[in-house]
C-alpha cells in the first residue's frame, strides 16, 4: 500500500501573510510551481495560497494589465488572424513567444505599473488552512480528499500542524506513471 509519504514534497517553498501579491508571483514564477502553504511571522500554518487566486486578485480589479504592452495587438489585425496560416510567427494572441525571445516572467512582472499587486497581502487572498493530510494517509484517500475537495494540493501536517510536506495531484500522477500505483 502506498502512503502521501511516500510520494510527498518534503521541502517545501512557503510564503508568509505580510508578502505582496507581486512577491508571490514572482516566487510561483521563479520556482515554477503554482500555489504554496503560507506561514504567519510565528511560523504557523495559516492557509494556501495558488496562481488562481492571483488570477481573482486580477479579475477584480482593473488596473491589474496581464500582459505586457509590447505583447499587446491591434484589434484590426487580431481580427484579421487567420489560423489557417502555418507561420508560426503570426501569432497576434502572443500564446507562442520563440524560444529566443528576450522576455521572461520576470521581466514581464517587472513592466507591470503599480497596482493591486503591491497593495495585496497573500493574508488577503489565501484560503485558509483546511486541506490537509498527515504523512499516514493512503494515496487511495488522498485522491477522494483531492476530488471531493475539488483541489490539486494538499498540505501534509505533523502533530501540532507542523508543516511536514506537500502532495499534489501530480505526485499522484507521477506514482502512476512510474508503476508505483495500479489498479
Amino acid at each position: 500500500m502506498l502512503y502521501v509519504r511516500d510520494i510527498m514534497q518534503p521541502k517545501v517553498v512557503t510564503v508568509t501573510t505580510d508578502a505582496v501579491a507581486r512577491d508571490l508571483a514572482r516566487l510561483l514564477a521563479d520556482e515554477q510551481i503554482s500555489g504554496v502553504p503560507v506561514l504567519d511571522a510565528g511560523g504557523t500554518l495559516v492557509g494556501v495560497v495558488s496562481s488562481t487566486d492571483l488570477v481573482r486578485l486580477a479579475a477584480e480589479d482593473s488596473d491589474v494589465q496581464l500582459v505586457t504592452s509590447a505583447m499587446r495587438r491591434d484589434e484590426d489585425e487580431i481580427a484579421d488572424f487567420d489560423d489557417s496560416d502555418d507561420d508560426p510567427g503570426s501569432d497576434p494572441y502572443g500564446f507562442f513567444l520563440p524560444e529566443d525571445t528576450p522576455a521572461t516572467d520576470q521581466a514581464m512582472l517587472a513592466e507591470l505599473p503599480e497596482s493591486e499587486l503591491d497593495r495585496t497581502t497573500v493574508e488577503e487572498i489565501m484560503t485558509p488552512v483546511s486541506f490537509t493530510v498527515r504523512p499516514d494517509t493512503t494515496v487511495a484517500e488522498l485522491c477522494e480528499f483531492l476530488v471531493r475537495g475539488r483541489i490539486h494540493r494538499a498540505v501534509v501536517i505533523e502533530d501540532r500542524q507542523q508543516l511536514a510536506g506537500i502532495v499534489t495531484s501530480a505526485d499522484v500522477l507521477r506514482a502512476v506513471a512510474d508503476g508505483r500505483i495500479t489498479s
